[in-house]
């Protein structure tokens, strides 16, 4: 799932731009330059909202890129109609291009909120998040003055925002000057808007490289152990719902060896192993690991090993340890010291993630130190063994550019997730916290759909979702936002950090909900791992039989289509 549609927002946030607008405006600059804690952005942020004469804006949807759009939930009636909220994600790699389009009730003007991303550091404190603007375009309505080139821009944008000079670093997709901004020091303009005539807005954006950053050094080429490693994990299928689960529970998932046969027979070359080791270990210091979770794993290692099959073992829903992980690092380190031990003479097939889906505390920032440390740790008994790590945010792509491995160990993989688009890969899911967002199905993969999809208005679909069923209901395949450009764009992401670094990344998890009809599933799969053997990235499917299912334990047989996709050649069917 997106990190974007799932994060918290401040219950101000879509109101605190025009505010800012306005103090800024009396304090100058300088109030915008307080001592914020900074951070690297993952994504960049704008608000539209319209004025009483315009009354509401309808309809928006994304046109190019890859993004959100919604509603603030904390708003109701009219005055929710009136204010979009679209946040996508950018890179200080490059600039990201986005577009989206709405539709105005009325004649008036519609406010538009250049900002950043809103991430609260402790309490009330939000980081300093810095996004650069470029190239802002417009059709459908009127804009003093397109683009931030002075000084027209100067009138038309106000803010404790700047408008600067372009820089070598940053050199503006089109002009002399970019727009730089972050949550509480906004850029706004007015779109004069005709009721009726749909809005295009166009921007480039990326994300300011902080004062201090240091960056990963680069690798060259691609004679490194962990390029040699990758190769070994190209296939795979995750064990999910398994040893991950707490002792005493029940997710009504079991895996054998039969499984490890049937995983081997159909073509994949490794195994992803979830597993929940915190959940056996003991007290403070030692949290010494009980055997009996070795014995579990130890029998799927063991299974794999006869079936010529490689492993990848991890630590997995740690929750403890991601809502505090300062707090719990003794117990991550202990935990990892006795996992490499165990494990110091298995063969090179079996490989360590350090963590599955760092999340809420864990941030790539706090996660970087405490995962060399790691590393270090499990170097002392494991010097050859390769190691597989991502950043946070349930180890999104987008986080990549903030992740850091040790500069001089070349046996590191970066592993990240991706699900996109969530709104097909999870239908039907309700588990997922998107309450009646989840119940919706019938959603294909590609869109749009033969005959629009029309939910039933008692569902009680949040405004975001049913401006996504727009244009998926209407959308070209090329541009759907339920069609293989959201492929592209993750894979495209994953390669421009992988080559400009040198190292290879892995996708640990992607899939597609059962509840998702069995054709649209195969295109799924078939469409996404096409892409990423095209471009030499491994991949593990999430899973092999619970509830994202490849087989299936009733016919024991892949479920329809599935073989096909996955080591077949990848057809989009209707």
């Amino acid at each position: 799932m997106n990190w974007w549609e799932t994060m918290t927002y401040n219950p101000l946030a879509p109101i605190r731009p025009l505010a800012w607008a306005g103090l800024l405006a009396i304090l100058g600059p300088v109030a915008a330059l307080a001592a914020e804690p900074v951070k690297l952005a993952g994504s960049a942020r704008f608000d539209l909202r319209a004025d009483a004469s315009a009354g509401k804006i309808d309809e928006a949807h994304v046109v190019s890129g890859a993004g959100s759009i919604d509603r603030p939930n904390w708003l109701t009636g009219r005055e929710q109609a009136a204010v979009y909220s679209v946040n996508f994600p950018v890179s200080r790699l490059a600039w990201r291009e986005f577009a989206v389009r709405f539709t105005p009730e009325g004649t008036g003007n519609v406010a538009v909120t250049l900002m950043g991303p809103w991430e609260q550091a402790s309490p009330g404190v939000l980081y300093r998040q810095e996004v650069l603007w470029g190239d802002f375009k417009v059709d459908g309505a009127r804009l003093g003055s397109a683009g931030f080139e002075p000084p027209a821009a100067k009138s038309t944008w106000q803010g404790g925002g700047l408008i600067v000079p372009r820089s070598t670093e940053s050199p503006a997709p089109e002009g002399t000057h970019v727009a730089r901004t972050w949550h509480n020091a906004t850029l706004a303009a007015n779109l004069a808007v005709t009721a009726g005539t749909p809005v295009t807005l166009r921007v480039h954006a990326m994300a300011v490289t902080p004062a201090g950053y240091r960056e990963m050094k680069p690798i060259a080429g691609h004679d490194t152990p962990a390029h040699h490693a990758a190769l070994k994990f190209r296939r795979g299928a995750n064990l999910g719902n398994g040893l991950e689960v707490a002792p005493g529970q029940n997710w009504g998932v079991t895996y054998t060896a039969e499984d490890v046969r049937h995983i081997k027979a159909e073509g994949f070359d490794h195994i992803r192993i979830p597993i929940g080791w915190h959940h056996y270990a003991g007290p403070a210091p030692s949290y010494t690991l009980r055997p009996e979770i070795f014995r579990k794993v130890d029998f799927f290692v063991d299974a794999a090993a006869r079936e010529k099959l490689n492993v990848l073992i991890n630590i997995h829903h740690f929750d403890d340890f991601t809502t505090d992980p300062k707090g719990q690092t003794a117990k991550f380190l202990a935990i990892w010291e006795q996992i490499a031990a165990h494990y110091a003479k298995a063969p090179d097939g079996l490989a360590f993630e350090l963590l599955n889906e760092p999340k809420d505390a864990a941030t790539t920032e706090v996660m970087n130190p405490i995962f060399a440390r790691a590393v270090k740790t499990i170097r002392r008994t494991n010097p050859g063994r390769t190691i597989v790590y991502g950043p946070g945010r349930w180890n999104s792509i987008e986080e990549l550019p903030g992740l850091m491995l040790p500069d001089d160990d070349h046996n590191l993989i970066a592993t990240v997730h991706c699900y996109d688009p969530s709104r097909f890969t999870h239908q039907g899911a309700s588990w997922t916290g998107n309450g009646p967002d989840a119940k919706l199905t019938g959603i294909v993969f590609p869109g749009p759909p033969r005959t629009p999809l029309e939910p039933d208005s008692g569902l009680g679909l949040s405004q975001g979702f049913l401006s996504w069923l727009r244009a998926y209901n209407t959308e070209p395949t090329g541009s759907n936002p339920c069609g293989p450009e959201v492929m592209d764009l993750a894979v495209s992401r994953i390669k421009e950090w992988s080559d400009r670094y040198g190292r290879p990344v892995y996708l640990g998890e992607f899939g597609a909900f059962t509840a998702a009809d069995p054709k649209s599933r195969a295109n799924y799969y078939g469409l996404f791992r096409e892409r990423l053997d095209a471009a030499h990235i491994g991949w593990a499917i999430w899973d092999w039989h619970a509830g994202f299912d490849y087989w299936d334990t009733r016919t024991n047989a892949p479920r329809p289509g599935m073989h096909e996709a996955l080591f077949g050649r990848a057809k989009a069917r209707r």
